[in-house]
């Protein structure tokens, strides 16, 4: 059963009553195609299931946040630098639910931190200006969002730009504090990112798996993001969460139990 950690409210979205579905935009085995982090689906408020033709997220009315998302990046993702789109309620949000904005984010102090980054989308203007959907955001810490945080997705980007397929699934837990009475303030920000050689290709005992659980704090800007390092079980254990239930057990055992490092896969 999936409850986020730090969230007391329930998932099977009785205390909402109904919420009126909304189609997503394609398949969602295309985007999770290892098994999805929770039961998501259109209708449960809590774990609400969003679908783009290149992303995927569990969205919770109740945070203000999503429970994780999910993407593949690739070199053809990848571009120049682009303005800035400005930050928009999700119209992909069904009737009952009531729309974060850019301002409950105003004076705050907290960055709105993307999950799937902007600059994994910057080949493609429409793609890009998704991942501007306040669906995809969370209040982080400028320390976390504009260091650490950001250091990983660089890095990550390095793999792809050397011809890697980068497989991310991110998000956040606990609660630290409230924006507005309306948006969850974590206490830490995880991501998991997987070094594929291409989008076929499936997880096995050696492919490389990056896992971090990082803390929502300020001071930390000089910390290098491997200190971050932890195992996928870990965050399991910590989100109430399950990754890649559709891969063989002694696949997942493999995978989930060891740190970055153990794998022999590309890069």
């Amino acid at each position: 059963m999936f409850a986020m950690a730090g969230c007391a409210d329930r998932l099977d979205g009785h205390r909402y009553g109904t919420v009126e579905p909304r189609p997503a935009g394609t398949d969602a085995s295309e985007i999770l195609p290892f098994g999805a982090p929770s039961p998501a689906n259109d209708s449960n408020p809590l774990d609400l299931l969003i679908v783009r033709e290149h992303y995927a997220l569990s969205y919770n009315d109740s945070r203000g946040t999503p429970n994780w998302v999910a993407w593949f990046t690739t070199r053809d993702d990848l571009g120049d630098k682009r303005e800035r789109p400005q930050f928009q309620p999700d119209p992909l949000l069904p009737a009952g639910i009531t729309p974060v904005t850019y301002s409950d984010y105003s004076g705050s102090g907290y960055d709105r931190g993307h999950m799937l980054p902007s600059a994994d989308r910057l080949a493609d203007t429409r793609r890009n200006e998704d991942t501007f959907y306040m669906t995809n955001v969370v209040p982080q810490t400028p320390a976390l969002n504009q260091h650490p945080w950001n250091d990983l997705e660089n890095y990550a980007r390095s793999l792809a730009r050397r011809g890697a397929v980068i497989y991310t699934i991110a998000g956040p837990y606990g609660e630290a504090a409230r924006l507005k009475r309306r948006v969850t303030v974590p206490t830490n920000c995880w991501k998991i990112v997987v070094v594929l050689r291409s989008r076929d290709s499936s997880i096995d005992r050696n492919t490389r798996v990056i896992a971090v659980d990082m803390p929502n704090e300020t001071d930390i800007e000089n910390v290098d993001w491997k200190r971050y390092l932890t195992t996928v079980k870990r965050i399991e254990e910590r989100t109430g969460l399950r990754f890649f239930d559709k891969l063989p057990g002694d696949v997942q055992e493999a995978v989930k139990n060891r740190p970055d490092g153990g794998g022999r896969g590309p890069m």
